[in-house]
């Protein structure tokens, strides 16, 4: 009796393959440009991590910039993911409530992708071309995100007064240095940062800061 041929899973196609070996770059670049900044960053290493060749490398990315900048798009093309969705669902909602949900969809961001602050603390060190790509390509528009929704917030009393320029660092340095730097928080107090609970608990701390009620700040005012 004949046997059934074994199955086979089909091969990949070389345009898969290298969409694929693209993206193990892109991932190990930010993790190496987060961690030891352009200068200190190596191709070498890069392609190690992802598991290329580095002979090859120059077939996705023929600079070592263009890889910085991939790594860049990368980590902002989430966040800006992050913040559309939470936004297409809050038409016509109050903006105390947009607000609070927002500020906890970024915490729980900075939670999971600590590689963003790492990056711009790297990238924003000393002006440079790069920096200059990066403020014009996606600092500047997070920050009109920013103070747009400062400024609403302020003028209904939901927010401290303030240079909304000031607000909008003191918020990111808040919401991510604790995961930036969680290996320090760990040795300080026993608990990864990064622990569901205590995620929820920084969340609730930056909304009695950043967020309270008018009645509430003028009680602490007194």
């Amino acid at each position: 009796m004949r046997q059934a041929p074994k199955s086979r899973r089909p091969a990949r196609r070389p345009q898969q393959r290298s969409l694929e070996t693209r993206e193990r770059l892109v991932e190990a670049a930010l993790e190496a440009f987060a961690r030891h900044g352009f200068e200190g960053a190596t191709t070498r290493a890069i392609a190690r991590r992802a598991g290329v060749a580095l002979a090859a490398l120059p077939y996705h990315f023929t600079t070592k910039e263009a890889l910085w900048k991939a790594a860049a798009d990368r980590i902002f093309g989430r966040l800006g993911d992050t913040f559309r969705r939470r936004l297409a669902g809050l038409e016509g909602v109050e903006l105390a409530t947009r607000l609070r949900l927002v500020l906890r969809d970024f915490v729980r961001f900075q939670a999971a992708h600590p590689e963003l602050h790492r990056f711009m603390i790297q990238a924003g060190i000393a002006r440079s071309p790069r920096l200059e790509w990066l403020v014009e390509a996606h600092i500047r528009p997070l920050h009109e995100f920013v103070r747009a929704l400062v400024e609403a917030a302020q003028r209904e009393g939901l927010a401290p007064p303030g240079r909304p320029e000031h607000l909008h660092y003191v918020l990111i340095g808040a919401a991510s240095s604790v995961y930036a730097l969680a290996a320090e928080f760990a040795l300080l107090t026993g608990e990864d940062p990064r622990d569901e609970a205590l995620v929820d608990q920084h969340v609730a701390t930056l909304e009695r800061l950043f967020l309270s009620a008018p009645e509430a700040r003028a009680a602490r005012a007194r």
